[in-house]
C-alpha cells in the first residue's frame, strides 16, 4: 500500500484549469446579490453578500435560511461566487 501511494505522489500531476479558474462570472457580483458558493452538495443553498474586499478578492456572504431569515456569515473567495437571478 505505502508503495503504491509512494508512485502516485511521486508522478508530476498536470492540473486543468476547472470552471472557476475559467470564467469571470464572479466579477459582476455586486453588495446584496443573491449568490451560490462553490462547494460540494450546496443545491439550494443560496446567500447574500454583504460586503465586498476587491484588494483581496474576498467577500462576506451570510447563508439565507428556508424561512427567509438569515443564517451563519463566511468570508470567501470571490471566484467561487455564482450570481443567481432571484
Amino acid at each position: 500500500m505505502a508503495n503504491l501511494l509512494k508512485k502516485i505522489f511521486e508522478r508530476p500531476y498536470d492540473w486543468k484549469k476547472n470552471g472557476h479558474d475559467t470564467t469571470d462570472q464572479w466579477k459582476q457580483v455586486r453588495i446584496g446579490d443573491t449568490v451560490e458558493f462553490a462547494m460540494t452538495v450546496t443545491e439550494d443553498v443560496l446567500y447574500t453578500v454583504e460586503t465586498l474586499f476587491p484588494e483581496t478578492q474576498e467577500a462576506v456572504i451570510k447563508r439565507k435560511t428556508i424561512d427567509g431569515s438569515n443564517g451563519e456569515t463566511y468570508r470567501v473567495g470571490m471566484v467561487m461566487l455564482r450570481p443567481v437571478k432571484s
